[in-house]
């Protein structure tokens, strides 16, 4: 009997050392994200990447966005792709009373994976330089692929409304249209 008891002991103590690596956050899916996040994270989760998807187009080899660093005078227009837009995280910020008396629910961020990337459109520097190397875009044909870390999402539920900041790497550019990639010279 006693054999037996300690079994259980044991058995219930590797269950718990298994559970608790299940707790921890993990990727999913092409856009998917912690598999044991709370429900305010999840919709944290789903605010910022229904406004991802405001800026771009899923194509064969990735996603597409079609960007404009210029200005109406001088544009300058090319088109970034992604290999994947992937949710590995949600961070969420700790509120001061202030916050909450300001109407503020829950703040904090959604992380993506690394992933490679390329451009190709008018001439310029991939990735604004922001890679750590440079490699230039050119028309006619894609840039080679770069490994890139695209910024957290910053996304706030303030008086039951969730707000995503628009100034972040992944909302700048707008879904490609046909003349997009003829003046990207690609297909």
């Amino acid at each position: 009997m006693l054999g037996m008891s300690r079994f259980w002991v044991i058995a219930a103590g590797f269950a718990v050392v298994l559970a608790s690596f299940g707790c921890g956050k993990s990727e999913s899916g092409p856009g998917g994200a912690a598999a044991q996040i709370s429900g305010l994270e999840r919709e944290a989760q789903n605010a910022a990447l229904a406004e991802v998807m405001k800026h771009w187009s899923k194509a064969p080899d990735g996603w597409i966005t079609a960007r404009n660093t210029g200005s109406s005078f001088a544009p300058i227009e090319f088109l970034r792709q992604a290999r994947e837009l992937t949710v590995v995280g949600v961070r969420e910020y700790d509120l001061s009373d202030s916050d909450r008396l300001n109407g503020f629910e829950w703040a904090g961020e959604v992380s993506f994976k690394q992933t490679p990337c390329r451009e190709a459109g008018e001439q310029g520097i991939v990735l604004d330089g922001m890679a750590g190397i440079s490699i230039f875009r050119q028309r006619g044909r894609w840039s080679q692929w770069i490994e890139f870390q695209p910024e957290a999402v910053k996304v706030q539920k303030v008086k039951g409304k969730w707000q995503v900041h628009q100034d972040t790497w992944l909302l700048r550019g707008t879904p490609p249209t046909a003349a997009d990639f003829a003046k990207a010279g690609v297909k």
